[in-house]
């Protein structure tokens, strides 16, 4: 956008704004007040399905929205509600994911507004809160009373837009919001850039309105709509599907990074919208193009007031080059590595993350022992035994609808054990959902606190110590002994002393303390209904080995009623596994990662429990046995599971 343009934008909005009432602007400056908050962002399809952990799920994601169905612009969490985000496509600048503008708005207006007063006195930084790299801008020089509004502004829209650059540089390095969905999908797509630097303008302009910042945002996002010319929703998605194979895939389900066929990297300082051929849709007037601000209006480069300095954080970024390892980075940096991207992306190379080189940190396995999968089945036989020296053989297996293990928590849906031995006869089992620990989450931006499960979603800063953890609907039924029991709910909190929680070595080591309860209601033919609560604690230990493959787990607890003590029961349970791909086939120009047709793995569990009422016995930890005659039970099982990972819905 060229100074003009930019006059132009910023005299449409205050037009606007004559017949309505003056505001005083501190107290209706939103950017003034808080960091502003991130929204989530589109792959450019009109509607795809979801792929998580190499696994199909049967849910589409639209992404295609009207002019006239935005919302209203929210600067703060309550947009969540109120906006609509999505793309649109415009005769005049392409398609606009307005995701992306709202975030570089509100990126540049609090930019704009923090900038103010020490470029005031010439001196001071501002903590840019952590993507994938730790963000810092540096102001290095005072500017003149006259032009500090205006600089602070032109200074606003550059850095914002440097920023969104590095955005889509992580994107592609490997910065995810959630394990599991990479997102080189959306790096550098057509729309992404020019968004990006159409929100900073739109922002600095709003802020600069006599109206409430969110307000002044609605009339010029309006505003900008019409100058480009958008298309009505029908016609945007008419659009993406005729520029199916050209510009994306509609082969490949999302977050797969084949999606992205057509991408644009240009930088600046102007910047072009990215235009439907003539044989999809026909322009009207010309390309509207944007400015990155280079000078003030004095014609002093606004690079002399501030540095920015952007810190890797290396273990993030599974992609990043090992060359740029322990490096500064700064805006001059910034157009060698999305150069560099650039290149690996049309050569159809990208490179492969270091979970997977050849450098011995991590294996092709890594990548699916967490994350998550639908339909694990799994198999065990072994011995087990009691205080009186007998021994019994035992078998069984499971399913388990949909499996969790991501750095937010575990989590599994609807698993059914049946397992038998002579002694026993057969034992089947039921749980509905069930934890061992889901973590609180930080946005690592607006630090804001997000609960359990949600959090899975992330984005989430690294670190968490305390989450929650427990099961709702457990159930066993006894068919030899004619008893059943119920579990209605268990709740503990987890205490993460590592902490861990949210981060990447949550996926290879982790020690948890659990304290809480449970409510269990048994069943049997010599003896009528009963209610019994349970309350203690216990703690639980993993360890894998770099590439994945090897798993230690290791769990004790005591638990007891506490309305009758002496009713306590003490379980323990270690389990060795080893963890392999099954039926993989090689990604054509990706060397090392493997598509595999499932996750299995081989182990050894050793269980030992003792019961004070063994009449009583409900098994949380040393499952799948325990004897209702005997105090004391261990097992020896040999184990087998396999997670399928090509299911397509």
């Amino acid at each position: 956008m060229t100074a003009l343009q930019f006059r132009f934008l910023l005299c449409f909005v205050w037009v606007a704004f004559v017949a309505a009432p003056s505001f005083a602007h501190a107290d209706t400056r939103e950017p003034g007040r808080a960091a502003p908050r991130g929204r989530p962002c589109c792959a450019m399809a009109p509607d795809m399905p979801i792929h998580l952990g190499a696994t199909h799920v049967p849910i589409v994601i639209a992404g295609v929205i009207s002019t006239h169905g935005v919302g209203r612009h929210s600067y703060s969490v309550d947009g969540e509600l109120t906006e609509n985000n999505g793309f649109l496509y415009t005769r005049r600048g392409g398609f606009v994911d307005l995701g992306h503008t709202r975030d570089f708005a509100d990126i540049a207006a609090y930019l704009s507004m923090r900038l103010r007063p020490l470029l005031a006195r010439g001196a001071g930084s501002i903590d840019l809160g952590p993507k994938g790299a730790d963000r810092t801008l540096f102001v290095l020089q005072a500017v003149p009373p006259q032009d500090l509004e205006r600089t602070s502004d032109l200074i606003a829209i550059r850095v914002a837009f440097h920023l969104s650059v590095w955005a889509e540089l992580v994107q592609y390095y490997g910065l995810t919001k959630f394990r599991a969905a990479e997102e080189i999908y959306s790096s550098f797509t057509p729309d992404d850039l020019y968004s990006n630097l159409l929100g900073a303008h739109l922002g600095v302009a709003a802020l600069e309105s006599p109206l409430p910042y969110d307000q002044a945002m609605d009339i010029a996002l309006q505003a900008t709509f019409e100058r480009l010319g958008a298309v009505s929703q029908a016609e945007t998605r008419r659009t993406l599907n005729e520029l199916a194979g050209r510009w994306w895939s509609p082969k490949h389900a999302w977050p797969s990074h084949q999606i992205a066929i057509r991408r644009s990297y240009i930088m600046g300082p102007k910047v072009p919208p990215t235009l439907a051929p003539s044989d999809v849709m026909a322009t009207e007037g010309d390309p509207v193009v944007l400015t990155v601000p280079q000078t003030d209006d004095r014609g002093v480069p606004l690079s002399q007031y501030y540095a920015l300095a952007i810190a890797p954080h290396t273990d993030e970024l599974l992609r990043f080059p090992k060359e740029e390892t322990g490096k500064i980075l700064g805006e001059p940096d910034l157009p060698r590595l999305t150069d560099e991207v650039r290149r690996a992306i049309e050569a159809g190379i990208p490179n492969p993350p270091q979970e997977m080189r050849e450098d011995g940190i991590h294996g092709a396995v890594a990548h699916y022992v967490t994350g998550i999968r639908l339909l694990e089945l799994s198999a065990l036989g072994g011995v087990l035994g009691n205080g009186d020296g007998e021994l019994d053989g035992a078998g069984g297996g499971g399913l388990e609808i949909v499996r969790g293990d991501t750095r937010g928590g575990d989590f599994g849906l609807l698993k059914f054990d049946v397992l038998h031995a002579p002694t026993h006869g057969l034992m089947g089992q039921l749980t509905f959902f069930q934890s061992e620990a889901l973590w609180f989450c930080h946005d690592p931006e607006t630090r804001e606190l997000r609960p359990p499960l949600v959090s899975l979603l992330g984005p989430c800063a690294p670190g968490e110590w305390f989450g929650l953890g427990g099961a709702i609907g457990e159930a066993i039924l006894d068919g030899e002994r004619g008893r059943s029991a119920l579990r209605p709910i268990r709740l503990s909190g987890v205490v993460n002393p590592l902490g861990n929680g949210q981060s990447a070595s949550y996926d290879a080591v982790r020690l948890l303390l659990h304290f809480g309860g449970a409510l269990e209601h048994l069943w049997s033919e010599e003896r009528s209904g009963r209610t019994i609560p349970r309350t203690g604690g216990s703690a639980s230990f993993l360890v894998r080995s770099p590439s994945r493959q090897m798993e230690l787990r290791a769990a004790a607890g005591y638990r007891l009623d506490p309305a009758k003590p002496r009713d306590g029961v003490f379980e323990s349970d270690v389990r060795l596994s080893y963890n392999f791909v099954v039926g993989h086939s090689k990604v054509s120009g990706r060397p090392g990662e493997l598509i595999p047709f499932g996750l299995g793995s081989v182990g050894l569990r050793g269980s030992y429990s003792y019961w004070a009422r063994p009449q009583n016995v409900f098994p949380e930890i040393a499952a799948p046995f325990a004897s209702i005659d005997h105090p004391g039970t261990w097992q020896l099982l040999l184990t087998a599971t396999l997670g399928l990972q090509k299911l397509t819905f």
